[in-house]
């Protein structure tokens, strides 16, 4: 019970981070292990614009267990995270060296991609009291592929 209840209090002081909105037009917020130095909470939204058109990164958004769409019915809110950002065109791999020349001759669609590499478990407690745990709901860490 106390290993709950310590998750419990860890989702919920998660959900209270300030800087990370939610609302019709919330795209969530780069994951930040560290704060840089100099940097004030109130341009958080500047950096948020400039991280849109950034690399691939991870970012995370805080979102009611019942928006994520899997049938679950519980009041909590969880921390979705998820990849985002651009990804460069530059070849790194034998198949990424391939699929560049096939684009070159139209015969390959698209472009390297932001996506997971890494997912991670997401715990909740449902509107019956039980614990409900969805393996592998959030993105753990981020890489360009394709």
């Amino acid at each position: 019970m106390a290993t709950g209840r310590v998750l419990l209090c860890s989702l919920l002081l998660l959900s209270l981070q300030p800087g990370l909105t939610r609302g019709p037009g919330a795209r969530g917020a780069p994951v930040v292990e560290e704060e840089p130095r100099g940097t004030l909470r109130p341009q958080l939204g500047a950096r948020l614009r400039r991280a849109l058109a950034g690399p691939c990164q991870l970012w995370s958004l805080p979102l009611p267990v019942a928006e994520l769409g899997l049938g679950y019915a519980s009041e909590e809110t969880v921390i979705f995270r998820y990849c985002a950002g651009s990804c460069p065109r530059g070849a790194r791999t034998q198949h990424g060296l391939t699929l560049a020349r096939l684009r070159g001759q139209g015969r390959a669609h698209g472009g390297p991609c932001c996506q997971p590499t890494r997912y991670t478990d997401v715990a909740f407690l449902d509107d019956r009291h039980r614990w409900q745990r969805l393996p592998q709901l959030s993105a753990a860490a981020c890489s360009c592929g394709g």
